[in-house]
């Protein structure tokens, strides 16, 4: 599993990335000439909160939000395939916790969407998720 892994990551996680820059900037009508209201969010859990208790978006919807935004940043947390360094949960973490922040606020500052601070914070728990069970997957191969 682990050549599989090495072989295949670094291509796919290159077209991943540019899926998943779309889908933050330009998917689902995020227009800089919209009428939408942009604005930073940085109170934690306060959009997770609005989600699943005051939105009125049915319970697909509220979920869909919170658990996509853990789920598709699970990938990233192999990204030591790719960076030797990155292998280590305590180098990985803080560069994702920044890349993820410049790509929330570079979503306010062009007018596609958000810069919430839950995004950031579910976000790195996905990638979290995919650290620890990439680890623990190589590891137990490996005995």
């Amino acid at each position: 599993m682990k050549k599989l892994l090495d072989r295949f990551y670094p291509p796919l996680i290159n077209v991943y990335t540019v899926w998943i820059l779309y889908m933050m900037f330009f998917a689902y009508n995020r227009s800089a000439a919209g009428h939408e209201e942009y604005f930073i969010r940085a109170r934690p859990f306060e959009s997770i909160y609005y989600l699943i208790y005051e939105s009125g978006y049915i319970p697909y919807e509220k979920y869909k939000n919170i658990f996509g935004n853990i789920i598709l940043f699970m990938p990233y947390g192999l990204l030591g395939i790719l960076y030797s360094k990155l292998k280590s949960y305590k180098y990985l973490l803080p560069v994702f916790v920044v890349c993820i922040n410049v790509l929330e606020f570079s979503q306010y500052y062009f007018g596609r969407g958000y810069a919430e601070l839950d995004d950031v914070i579910l976000n790195t728990l996905g990638m979290t998720i995919g650290f620890f069970i990439y680890r623990k997957l190589i590891h137990f191969k490996d005995r």
